[in-house]
């Protein structure tokens, strides 16, 4: 390699332009890479979302989600298919598919598309006919792809001193079609704006005591379909003149079930999730979205307010630059140290100017290759730093130093090149090819730290190049001290070395001393490894970090069966808390849930309803979120609905829905539906009992009040109408879930409301004899017949959704790990889990299996995996040594010392109080290529004396004191680039 410096020299003015050329082209590369959050990576899921209206969860359970998860089972089982994961809930189904890493999901997606068409499966009619009837419905079932471009990427809100329903339609016919045509946008979302109905809540009671029927109330107000005022419907009469449906029936304005309310700062809302194309640039697109919204918001005039929520650009352009200043920091401090060892200014500089040209380089082959900017190349190149500037040092520092010791520039280069340049690309080679084995781990870790990997790569392999050609032809203009000793006869292969240093001084008695007491040593060197060993299970393990964000979340689940009107009152509670306090930007509220989108389906698949509310808190600049954490969940408890509301930060919100931090899922499988609940509540029961978990739930403990009508077909037969039996089904669905009445308008205040005849299960429950009650009811069936002459009822409670994994019931059990010791809560999870197993065992009960599932599977799979490609590495690094040294011996004493990082990488994760996750073996990985540098530039020179008669151990005296310096800046560089990094500054 020493030939490419000698070529370099030799045209210093072509290499001096190429040098200038590729900085412009890099330069310009640079402006033209995406920017995005996370990379542009493929997650294999899929899912299948269908809307099933007025269906109960076990009724959506049965028709759609049965069907539907089948299908997909039958095609894919055996063909890279992990799991199939399901939820049925009232009106929405959603079965979630997760292929193994690589499959090609395009072929997934086209198979799931044909096999779930509605042709090939037969889905009820409803749902086969619902995009003909809403037109919010494109398609149903819908098949939606995962990935990280599905985020929101800016989320805006839109208010004003007008009805909601009116910013509804604002937004969706003047605001949605504008943004539609920015460039880059796929899709724009609308979130809340339903207008109100006028609500009728029949008294199940009051109905039996006048003989009223559901059917009869919805007939008669079908006889007269406009009322002009809410006292117009409550004066309609029923039957007969004494009694209109105001005595027995609550009659009021108010959102329907199903509705879903946004509010901003303490006011009526409507929210506009707008959705990149996959390619798209982030911060680009984002920023012309919202240069859009301002000059569309500029002609709404009427008080309206068109403003950014959420901007995902934003907190990525704040994230890239804070990276980008502790890049700048870190360079700083290894040009100081730089200076400080060669005391040359313009040495430092010609030295230092390798770690911009090289992170340039490194941008050009990052372009070249498609790789984006994000938070892990963009820190890959902040870590990289220190790494950068090493081949540099080592070649400015011999250079340097054999100048000073008499050689001309010409011959310093050159005799300096030939020197080292065999051990810093032997080192640069080996520790780029420590992360080969990354491309092979697979899974999530593997497609978030590929990108990661190859940026490191890029630029070490440009700081090589730099350091052998660009840094030796710069370094005639910076470096003085030219010859002072032009002896012919110099023996030009041997190290120059001029007067000993303080630290080599302090460093030679240590060197002699372990030399002297090898065995000591090794014995030192061995018990201190076997000591950081034994501090893996104090720092305890964790698998990703979480994400940093100024921002809070307030989860508010009130009772199963509440109103949404009286959630919005609560959520009204936790605004006024927070609308103009101090640290306080926007609060942001999302009350309800409703199945209209992608997104907000997904939210009523996983628990959110008429009783669920979610504010966000974006905080100020100046917040410190652990204070105005802990204020907020002081101020709560002292809210009427505080026991609903559950305060936390936006880094433990996303981490339980994407997987980071301590997130906890246990699911429980099995074929009976008793005996998944009975196993899920007693290992709720063990769960609850440990301190280290938080905000722990089943999804089983969702449960609501129940009518359970059975039609008895026999019972119809024997009173001759088996020809009405469709009607008594119709009637059943309308006591059971209500009904809008077509066709009827209510005007109030010159608005126009449609009509919804709510249920009765609720009202029953809250009688002194529900089932009697019930039984009682009338239906409008040939003659007036009651409930009880023509079915079976039953008053009960149940879940709130129905759950299936790999086509197995499923219940899920769900939770907070709130110590950073995330592997060790899991393993005494995994205790409680193997005793309720016994449990079952003994009482008979074998169907049922408990498993971990979210975080901790991942967890267990990654470590397994990034552990393997640690040794792999390893390996690879040893076979690049033995190549390039042409020794086996010299690599296997360079591979020993390896380990021995460890020492200072545990102590000091336990210093800072870090878990060991998978940023953690990351480091890790990257120690190796770290240490490999130091012993190769040592045993590199080593073997170089020896071959010139010296004695082993006067080789290895001579070996340390020579290469004192250039180590210890190349140690003292990395760490000190990395440190803004370490400490957050």
């Amino acid at each position: 390699m020493w030939y490419f410096t000698k070529l370099a020299m030799k045209q210093r003015a072509l290499t001096i332009l190429i040098a200038v050329a590729l900085t412009a082209g890099s330069i310009w590369a640079t402006f033209q890479l995406k920017m995005e959050f996370i990379p542009d990576i493929e997650m294999p899921f899929i899912m299948a979302i269908t809307a099933y209206p007025d269906a109960t969860p076990d009724e959506v359970a049965a028709d759609v989600t049965g069907p539907i998860q089948n299908a997909i089972w039958d095609r894919w089982d055996g063909n890279g298919l992990r799991h199939v994961y399901s939820t049925s809930a009232d009106g929405i189904s959603v079965v979630f598919a997760e292929f193994d890493f690589g499959t090609n999901m395009q072929t997934v997606r086209d198979s799931v598309k044909e096999d779930t068409a509605p042709g090939a499966l037969d889905l009820p009619l409803v749902v086969r006919a619902l995009p003909a009837m809403d037109p919010r419905v494109d398609e149903n079932p819908q098949i939606v792809d995962l990935d990280p471009s599905m985020m929101p990427l800016v989320i805006f809100s839109l208010t004003g001193d007008v009805p909601a329903e009116q910013l509804g339609f604002i937004a969706e016919t003047q605001i949605v079609p504008e943004l539609l045509k920015v460039k880059g946008i796929r899709a724009a979302e609308i979130d809340g704006g339903e207008k109100e109905q006028v609500l009728i809540s029949p008294d199940p009671e009051l109905m039996n005591k006048w003989g009223v029927s559901m059917s009869g109330i919805i007939g008669l107000l079908m006889e007269n379909p406009e009322y002009d005022s809410l006292g117009a419907v409550e004066s309609l009469a029923l039957g007969s003149a004494d009694v209109v449906l105001g005595d027995v029936a609550d009659v009021r304005l108010g959102p329907a079930p199903g509705t879903r309310i946004a509010r901003t700062d303490g006011q009526a809302s409507v929210g506009v999730a707008v959705i990149k194309a996959k390619d798209a640039n982030t911060v680009e697109v984002a920023n012309a979205v919202v240069q859009r919204a301002e000059e569309l918001s500029a002609g709404l005039g009427n008080g309206l307010d068109f403003q950014p929520a959420f901007d995902q650009s934003d907190f990525i352009e704040d994230s890239i630059s804070d990276l980008t200043n502790m890049a700048l920091v870190g360079a700083a401090l290894a040009i100081i140290i730089v200076f400080l060892f060669l005391a040359a200014f313009r040495a430092s500089l010609v030295t230092a100017a390798s770690i911009p040209l090289s992170i340039l380089i490194g941008f050009l082959a990052m372009y070249a290759s498609g790789i984006t900017i994000n938070m892990l190349t963009l820190s890959a190149m902040a870590i990289a730093v220190g790494r950068l500037i090493d081949n540099s040092i080592v070649v400015t520092e011999v250079t340097y130093r054999r100048m000073k010791a008499g050689e001309g520039f010409l011959e310093a280069s050159i005799n300096g090149a030939k020197e080292i340049a065999g051990p810093i690309t032997s080192s640069t080679l080996a520790t780029v090819a420590i992360f080969i084995p990354l491309m092979f781990v697979g899974g999530i870790v593997g497609q978030l730290f590929v990108p990661f990997a190859l940026t490191m790569t890029y630029a070490l392999i440009a700081s090589l190049f730099v350091a052998l050609m660009v840094v030796p032809a710069f370094s005639r203009w910076f470096m003085d001290g030219g010859a002072k000793d032009k002896d012919k006869d110099k023996d030009k292969d041997k190290p120059a070395r001029d007067g000993d240093s303080w630290y080599v001084k302090l460093y030679m008695p240590s060197l002699r001393w372990a030399l002297g007491h090898r065995i000591l040593t090794l014995l030192i060197a061995g018990a201190l490894f076997v000591g950081s060993l034994g501090l893996i299970p104090v720092i305890g393990t964790s698998f990703l970090p979480e994400m940093p964000m100024s921002l809070l979340v307030v989860e508010i689940e009130m009772p199963p069966g509440t109103e949404i009107g009286e959630t919005v009152e609560a959520a009204k509670g936790v605004e006024e808390l927070l609308v103009g306090r101090d640290n306080v930007d926007l609060v942001f509220a999302h009350i309800g849930a409703t199945t209209t989108s992608v997104h907000a389906a997904v939210s009523v698949a996983t628990g959110a309803g008429d009783n669920t509310a979610e504010i966000n808190i974006l905080l100020g600049p100046d917040a410190d979120q652990d204070k105005e954490l802990e204020a907020l969940d002081a101020a709560v408890q002292d809210l009427p609905f505080a026991e609903y509301m559950t305060v936390l930060s936006g880094e433990e919100a996303q981490g339980s829905q994407m997987g980071f931090g301590g997130a906890l899922e246990v699911n429980v499988t099995g074929e009976s539906a008793d005996n998944v609940k009975r196993a899920a509540e007693m290992l709720l029961g063990r769960l609850a009992e440990m301190e280290a978990i938080d905000n722990l739930e089943s999804d089983l403990s969702r449960v609501v009040p129940r009518l359970d009508i059975r039609v008895d077909s026999d019972k119809i037969e024997a009173l001759g109408l088996k020809q009405q039996e469709l009607q008594v089904w119709q009637e059943k669905s309308v006591l059971e879930i209500g009904a809008p009445v077509a066709g009827v308008k209510v005007t109030v205040d010159e608005d126009e409301y449609d009509v919804f005849v709510k249920g009765v299960a609720m009202g029953l429950f809250l009688t002194e004899n529900p089932e009697a009650t019930a039984r009682a009811l009338r239906l409008e069936v040939g003659s007036s017949l009651t409930l009880d002459d023509v079915a079976e009822v039953a008053l009960d409670t149940r879940p709130t959704h129905v759950g299936h994994i790999d086509l197995d019931l499923a219940a899920s059990i769900t939770g907070k790990i709130t110590e950073k010791n995330v592997g060790s809560v899991n393993s005494k999870i995994q205790k409680e889990m193997d005793a309720v197993e016994a449990d079952l065992e003994a009482l008979g009960i074998t169907d049922v299996v408990i498993e971990m599932g979210g975080v901790a599977e991942q967890m267990a799979e990654s470590f397994q995996k990034m552990g393997m490609a640690i040794v792999i590495a390893m390996v690879i690094a040893y076979l690049i040594l033995v190549l390039t040294m042409r020794s086996v011996l010299n690599p296997l004493i360079i591979m020993v010392t390896l380990p021995l990082a460890s020492i200072g990488a545990l102590v000091g994760l336990l210093a800072g109080g870090y878990t060991m996750g998978m940023s953690g073996m990351m480091g890790m990985l990257m120690l190796v290529g770290i240490v490999l540098t130091n012993a190769i530039v040592l045993i590199a020179l080593v073997e170089q004396l020896k071959k010139q008669g010296t004695a082993t151990h006067d080789a290895l005296i001579e070996g340390g004191r020579t290469r004192l310096r250039p180590i210890l800046m190349t140690a003292l560089t990395t760490m000190f680039a990395m440190l803004p990094l370490a400490f957050g500054l």
